[in-house]
């Protein structure tokens, strides 16, 4: 698939091929939403192999959502906890080389990942 519209690279490479899309089924997924007007996504973990968990996400957007959604499950999946106090919408701009146009998807995954704290924090209490 030709990338016409000039979306980054790291954007276009999990748009083509998203790494950890899907759903997660069990009692202990831990499932958040984020959606914005135009777009949507949900991230699911799943710590009952241990601390590091599985990730995965659905999203519903543009290629930017798409692929904002993929890097998330990638840095949750590959660092676990450890990645929640990181994972900023700044840091996700950054990594997936995010214009100001599309700033919202990398504002929608902080909201998902703030909504993953205050879930996790939930189920310690």
């Amino acid at each position: 698939m030709d990338n016409v519209f000039g979306y980054p690279d790291a954007v276009w490479r999990r748009f083509v091929s998203p790494e950890r899309a899907g759903g997660l089924d069990g009692h202990d997924v831990v499932r958040v939403r984020a959606r914005s007007p135009a777009a949507s996504f949900v991230l699911e973990l799943s710590f009952a192999a241990g601390p590091v968990p599985r990730a995965r996400f659905r999203a519903l957007g543009c290629p930017v959502t798409i692929a904002v959604g993929a890097w998330l499950a990638e840095r949750l999946e590959t660092q676990g906890r450890l990645a929640l106090s990181e994972l900023d919408a700044p840091a996700i701009r950054a990594a997936l080389e995010i214009p100001d146009e599309r700033a919202h998807c990398a504002f929608m995954g902080e909201d998902a990942i703030r909504a993953l704290e205050a879930e996790l924090k939930s189920r310690v209490a």
